[in-house]
């Protein structure tokens, strides 16, 4: 990086460095590639273990698989059946051999003194505790002398295929987190980065999904408060909190400002937000993570500082990781989970936080902000000066769009630290931006006062008819032990417009929708690659990364949002046949061609389908056609009462909503199924309405086309699933939020959460509860409900404090809000 101080640099000694020429575009280069807290080096090579943990008094019973084990008691319910627990511990080993074999990680300390790591049975009647009617939670905690996992009936009955819960993938998909966090306690660092115990291990879930299935997306709700306020710093365990200041690292601990009272909106979840770390295994390596869960204890506790370590990345390592990760947070720049983090954006870009304890205890919207990415300034004679509130914290950035003024070639800032807390040392700058053809542009960062010049060599994406670029305001400290009082800075500067640039973008546009996310990240030096070469950026607006295509999403006149989910896949198959049948008086045509299509569907919150193929190649020779010309044949739907043809599309032409029967219906309190044909495609989508179907249901219709006198027949049964298709992939508590909640608020009246929703036509609504990381913990689906106002609680007394967040799903929107519980 520049540095204004160079001369003096220079003066001092002999010193040699290498510059680009001015306005070039500066290319990141890479960091150490041996940065890893080796296993086999610090740990060792640790074998399968061989023995049980003995010392838990009231078991009777144990079984174990390659790396875990599972203990139960007397009172095991019948329903956690042999099967179960072989399902229990075959996913158990599934999931951390892939984490011990391929991604490098070390066993719990159980499994490295060779004793199985440990699932307890809680509520079944050993040490661990609980009765028989503690059925509900899962934790990891300390039992027999080694940490380990304690789950009650509810998560270990989910991996029973008959079970009937629909958050059952959830829950298995939970019990794994409570094993990461065993695994990750057997390593010395990061135990006091109380925001990292959370964040880091849900990183550690959505590295071995992304690296094992190539699925990039899914990420945590609470993941949004990183990328819609820069400003915080990157180890704040709760975000910006009301009195201007911000949380430090340990929450509540080392001076950390967290009282449980004075926390936002969204924001006070800052905790669980994994974006850093994604940042730092997309670009840097997985090893990289791992490197802090060995080094970060003692003198140095967190992540930053620790990473400042010479035998890290050193002191202006640490601060140009710091400017990395904060102008490619600016421009998207994060591989393949770029458009995850848009959608993040998308979700809450515009919506209010506020101060929860006052809303939560008088209904009051109180210190609230309009969450953008985006700084706003203002002018101050020839300088731009920010809006204070939202100046940088410790570690944290501001991102400016500025206009580019038609024609110009390049463009010209200078940049100035301001106020006491910035210095020519603490402060770094860059101006960037997306080009149209996708490529992430930087200049390079200058380190304190001085001009940075950026030439426009690539064409810069527009919005609204202007082209763009943004300048990048970077606070670099990093040091939190023994100067927590850094907690309460905020960080000033001014800008001033030399060359290039008509002036400040409104900071309450999306500019980030016009970027184009996909360009070839693996030609880059330096660059770490993440494991697969595809990309969800490729694929915009997805909430999923699934191998098909996007589904049609179901249209009418009434409020249905609009989806890009991808379609899960499906065990669908179709017999033709080709012999001439007669049809009904109703159908005068003959049926020269019949398909049997047998779909499994599993059970979606958000129309997402599945598919079957439609041949249209036979079809059309069938029918006398070219394939070219086959939308000159007509589409129908069947009746199922009546035999009659229905060719007036009431879904996405040529498409149509069915009830129960298989009858056409509009969409509305009839509709349980659709089916949407796709010529493109040569394929139909079949989806279903949300809440209105069970698992084994089934429903029969027919759909076809008819030209000159001939007719195709599809006859198609659908089975209704609670298994998950690849679609699914997408965590419950993200699938199909597209924006801010606007359709209901929440209300903590002393653990008693009142939910307060609208519905705009006559609907059903699932109502459900997740924790901070996302594993649901219960949902209500209610029965038709009229159009208004409506209201549902959640009694939280006994639940523990901590963050929980509220999902609606209804056929007209799908939302989601957070609560934070204190006691």
């Amino acid at each position: 990086m520049k540095s204004r101080n160079l001369f003096a640099l220079m003066l001092a000694g002999s010193f040699s460095w290498t510059f680009a020429a001015n306005g070039d575009a500066y290319v990141w280069p890479g960091y150490r590639s041996d940065l890893d807290y080796d296993t086999k080096t610090h740990i060792g090579v640790v074998q399968p273990p061989t023995q049980f943990n003995n010392n838990c008094s009231g078991v009777t019973g144990k079984k174990a698989g390659k790396w875990w084990a599972l203990y139960w008691g007397a009172d095991r319910d019948s329903r956690i059946t042999d099967v179960t627990i072989d399902s229990i511990l075959k996913k158990y080993d599934t999931d951390f051999s892939y984490l011990y074999d391929t991604l490098g990680w070390a066993p719990d300390a159980q499994a490295q003194d060779g004793k199985y790591s440990a699932i307890y049975y809680y509520g079944s009647g050993t040490c661990a505790g609980g009765s028989k009617t503690d059925t509900t939670g899962g934790w990891q905690t300390y039992i027999a002398g080694y940490t380990a996992v304690a789950a009650s009936f509810y998560p270990l009955y989910s991996f029973n295929t008959s079970c009937p819960y629909r958050d059952r993938v959830a829950q298995m998909d939970a019990m794994i987190h409570e094993g990461i966090h065993s695994m990750t306690n057997a390593y010395p660092g990061a135990k006091d980065a109380h925001w990292f115990q959370e964040a880091g291990n849900t990183w550690i879930q959505q590295d071995m999904f992304s690296h094992r299935n190539a699925v990039y997306s899914g990420m945590g709700f609470l993941n949004a408060a990183t990328v819609i306020a820069p400003f915080m710093p990157i180890e704040t365990y709760s975000g910006w909190l009301i009195d201007g200041t911000f949380g430090g690292p340990g929450g509540g601990a080392d001076n950390g400002g967290v009282t449980g009272r004075n926390q936002r909106y969204l924001l006070g979840g800052a905790q669980y937000s994994n974006i850093f770390p994604t940042f730092l295994g997309t670009w840097l390596g997985t090893g990289s993570v791992r490197w802090i869960y060995g080094n970060a204890y003692g003198k140095t506790k967190y992540l930053l500082e620790t990473y400042a370590l010479n035998e890290g990345l050193g002191v202006e390592g640490t601060r140009r990781l710091i400017t990395e990760f904060r102008a490619k947070l600016a421009l998207l720049d994060m591989k393949e989970w770029s458009n995850e983090i848009k959608n993040l954006l998308n979700q809450n870009f515009g919506s209010n936080t506020y101060w929860e304890q006052d809303y939560w205890d008088n209904g009051n919207y109180s210190y609230t902000w309009k969450m953008t990415p985006y700084q706003t300034v203002t002018a101050s004679g020839e300088y731009l000066v920010p809006n204070q509130d939202i100046t940088p914290g410790w570690s944290g950035a501001n991102y400016i769009p500025l206009k580019v003024q038609s024609g110009s070639k390049q463009v010209t800032v200078t940049f100035y630290p301001n106020g006491s807390n910035s210095n020519n040392t603490n402060m770094n700058f860059l101006i960037c931006y997306r080009a149209t053809d996708g490529t992430p542009v930087y200049s390079e960062p200058i380190t304190g006062e001085g001009s940075v010049t950026l030439r426009l060599d690539k064409t810069p994406s527009s919005t609204n008819g202007a082209q763009m670029v943004f300048a990048v305001v970077v606070n670099t400290d990093y040091q939190y032990t023994n100067n927590t009082d850094i907690r309460t800075k905020h960080f000033d500067y001014k800008l001033k417009l030399e060359e290039g640039i008509s002036g400040a973008g409104d900071a309450y546009t999306k500019y980030y929708n016009d970027f184009k996310l996909d360009y070839d990240w693996n030609s880059l030096p330096g660059s770490s690659s993440s494991g697969n070469s595809s990309s969800s950026s490729s694929r915009p607006g997805s909430s999923s990364s699934a191998p098909s295509s996007s589904s049609s999403v179901p249209s009418s006149s009434s409020s249905v949002p609009s989806s890009s989910s991808t379609t899960p896949s499906s065990s669908s198959s179709y017999t033709p046949s080709s012999s001439s049948i007669s049809s009904s008086s109703e159908v005068a045509e003959t049926v020269v061609l019949s398909y049997d299509v047998n779909i499994t569907l599993p059970i979606d919150d958000n129309y997402a389908g599945v598919k079957f193929g439609l041949n249209l190649s036979q079809v059309s020779s069938a029918l006398g056609l070219s394939t070219a010309d086959m939308q000159q044949a007509t589409y129908f739907a069947i009746n199922h009462d009546t035999q009659a043809k229905n060719t007036n599309s009431t879904a996405n032409a040529p498409g149509h909503w069915f009830d129960s029967k298989g009858n056409v219906v509009d969409y509305g309190e009839s509709a349980i199924f659709y089916s949407e044909f796709q010529f493109d495609k040569d394929s139909a989508v079949v989806g279903h309405y949300p809440n209105r179907v069970s698992n084994g249901d089934s429903y029969s219709f027919q759909q076809g086309f008819t030209y000159n006198g001939k007719t195709v027949l599809y006859k198609v049964t659908v089975k209704i699933t609670n298994e998950i298709g690849n679609g699914g992939a997408t965590t419950a508590l993200m699938y199909g939020i597209s924006g801010p909640a606007t359709h209901f608020s929440l209300r903590n009246k002393r653990g008693i959460l009142d939910i307060q929703y609208t519905l705009p036509n006559k609907d059903n609504v699932k109502i459900s509860l997740f924790n901070a990381y996302g594993a649901l913990l219960t949902y209500e689906i209610t029965p038709l409900q009229n159009a208004g106002t409506h209201q549902h609680q959640f009694d939280l007394r006994n639940m523990p404090q901590g963050t929980y967040i509220v999902k609606l799903t209804t056929g007209s929107y799908r939302e989601a809000r957070s609560v934070t519980i204190s006691k």
